[in-house]
């Protein structure tokens, strides 16, 4: 949802919060803003009834000063999106020449302000062999969580020229997810079929449902599954698919499950023109 120029204290600002309250939403990300309008928005979503308030951080950082401010205001943590674990490849992607310095810059900032902070890494064509690298950074940065999203086939023009096959990918980002749980992360995973998703399915996020090929109707994980991006199924079809006949079961939701979800569903707020990045 985007409220750029709205203030939290107005009637739409207090509208907006108290909504996505109404509908469920345990945690707040707020995006694309300075920090004094981020720590009026975190008080005033903490004032409204959220449990949690997180800080989308863009290339571009904040410091261990601003960070502590923002605490005091209600913050909670900071989202932060790496693409590799080193500068070439995260650069490539990121579409910015020093974003993987300064976001290793902003997570040095956060431990300094003693602020938790998750790490989403969207999964392409380019990074799925690498993943492996990316555990070992994530546990030297301090981070609490790591999420790997699957990107849209036809999303943005740089995302969607890199959407990779998930049947080919999602292995090498299994595998590493369970490299970081070795070291002590949370990992999940966010728009990814569970039927892809083998042993690991209760890593899996919500995310919004999209579509399903004509094969998913019978599979008896549908009920929880995020499904896939209709643009995916219309370039690579759904012959990667395995459904489940019997014997699925629904996804679990035990204490794992639980904190995965605490730690990276609920509603995003952009706050400025600019688009954010909602996994």
């Amino acid at each position: 949802m985007s409220l750029a120029g709205v203030e939290p204290a107005s009637a739409d600002g207090q509208s907006a919060l108290a909504a996505l309250v109404r509908a469920g939403g345990g945690t707040l990300t707020l995006a694309g803003a300075e920090v004094p309008v981020l720590a009026a928005w975190a008080a005033a979503a903490r004032a409204a009834g959220f449990a949690r308030v997180w800080v989308a951080a863009g290339p571009a950082g904040l410091t261990a000063e601003a960070l502590a401010g923002l605490a005091g205001a209600g913050l909670g943590g900071l989202r932060l999106r790496l693409y590799a674990a080193e500068a070439a490849a995260h650069d490539y992607h990121a579409g910015h020449e020093g974003s993987f310095r300064a976001t290793l810059g902003t997570a040095r900032a956060a431990r300094a302000a003693r602020l938790p902070v998750t790490v989403t890494t969207p999964l392409t064509r380019s990074n799925s062999r690498v993943m492996a690298a990316l555990p070992g950074l994530l546990a030297d940065i301090g981070a609490l969580g790591w999420q790997v999203a699957t990107v849209a086939a036809g999303g943005s023009a740089n995302h969607g020229a890199v959407a990779p096959r998930l049947a080919v990918a999602l292995p090498y980002a299994l595998q590493a997810m369970v490299a970081a749980e070795r070291v002590g992360l949370l990992a999940a995973i966010a728009g990814a079929p569970l039927c892809l998703l083998g042993p690991l399915r209760d890593r899996s996020v919500a995310t919004p449902v999209r579509a399903f090929a004509d094969a998913c109707s019978g599979c008896a994980l549908r009920p929880g599954c995020p499904g896939l991006d209709a643009a995916y199924l219309g370039r690579f079809g759904a012959g990667e698919l395995v459904p489940v006949t019997q014997g699925g079961g629904p996804v679990a939701s035990g204490a794992r499950s639980m904190k995965l979800r605490d730690m990276f569903s609920g509603p995003w707020l952009e706050l400025s023109e600019g688009p954010c990045w909602p996994i």
